[in-house]
């Protein structure tokens, strides 16, 4: 053999290594699915109440922030003291109860085969969301994987992996999206319709809770301003930032919520009855014809009617012609709504 030169493994060599880098690589996976359920568990548990998820909370955040990284524990009590009226605020414990909920059941889902396995479970946590009474604070709208929970367990990386599942507690958005809406394509497109439902009152609520905020603002006491003040500026950082624009009620009224009739539409058309659903797009279309996109929605229209039926929906040969409709503007509709003008319910005129 030439100097310098490593002797070659052999093909028997190889093959036994490779074996026990498989068996390895079963035990590591084994051991990350235990650790993933341990804590799916913990963190259910903690988020029952506000006096648990506050204790977890304390107890990650001095492992992460202050052990791991070789701090004094009269540092740790000094920042402890220091939080005594945040850890007493509504907002905030209700936040870090919603994290904790969404960050268990993304623990189960990182680990089901499939992803009925846990569907129901995000169907009730979703659902949950509407007897909010107020926004929650900025935690649930912070990404999970960032979090001192994820942290302290080890899960940041092994969360940050599932590509199809949101990854903020509170972005009602994203979770339909991502999640909810193409399971139910695939599996049930007949419950389409009231995800759709579900996800504009959602939506909707959301607006009602910054409106309050606004008022609060605008009439509260000196202290109640401050702290409006400070909540939406956390906000204004990451997704938060988002919530606040899209669901502003004006802007809400007039681009949001049409975007989110709309959809539901298209998915009706594609996925139940395209007779009965071009028909309303058609009306959808006229009724908000000063929307700025309605040109938008007219050609996404006139190239979704030569497209092939999917699934088991209406014959296409039932469906209008494929032309571009003509349109007669409405004078008395408004651009946010899909049927009479009106505000859609939850608001106040």
């Amino acid at each position: 053999m030439p100097k310098g030169q490593a002797q070659e493994l052999t093909p028997d060599q190889i093959e036994q290594i490779s074996a026990q880098l498989a068996a390895i690589r079963k035990v590591l996976k084994e051991k990350s699915s235990d650790r993933n359920q341990n804590a799916a568990d913990v963190f259910l548990s903690a988020s029952g109440s506000g006096k648990a998820a506050l204790a977890l909370y304390v107890q990650c955040y001095k492992k992460v922030n202050f052990e791991m990284e070789g701090r004094e524990d009269s540092e740790f009590r000094d920042w402890r003291d220091r939080q005594s009226d945040r850890f007493r605020n509504d907002a905030f414990i209700e936040g870090l109860r919603l994290q904790l909920r969404y960050l268990g059941l993304s623990c189960k889902a990182a680990e089901a085969k499939k992803l009925s396995a846990v569907f129901g479970d995000l169907i009730s946590y979703v659902n949950s969301l509407t007897q909010l009474k107020e926004m929650p604070g900025n935690e649930a709208m912070q990404s999970i994987n960032g979090t001192v929970f994820a942290k302290a367990y080890e899960l940041d990386k092994q969360l940050a992996k599932n590509k199809s599942w949101e990854s903020v507690p509170y972005n009602i958005a994203g979770i339909y999206e991502k999640t909810i809406l193409p399971y139910l394509r695939e599996e049930s497109p007949e419950r389409l319709a009231s995800a759709w439902d579900k996800r504009i009152e959602q939506e909707t609520q959301v607006v009602v809770f910054l409106e309050k905020e606004k008022a609060k603002q605008q009439k509260g006491s000196r202290d109640d301003k401050r702290a409006v003040r400070n909540k939406q500026a956390q906000r204004r950082q990451g997704n938060g930032g988002t919530v606040l624009r899209t669901h502003d009620k004006e802007f809400f009224i007039r681009e949001t919520l049409p975007g989110l009739k709309w959809g539901k539409l298209v998915d009706l058309f594609k996925y139940e009855n395209r007779p009965k659903a071009a028909m309303e797009m058609l009306n959808f279309i006229k009724e908000n014809i000063k929307n700025p996109k309605a040109e938008e929605w007219m050609s996404a229209f006139t190239a979704l009617l030569s497209e092939p039926a999917a699934g088991t929906v209406a014959p296409v040969e039932n469906a209008p012609p494929a032309v571009t409709p003509t349109v007669v503007p409405n004078k008395a509709s408004n651009p946010g709504s899909s049927k009479s003008g009106k505000v859609p319910a939850g608001f106040d005129s």
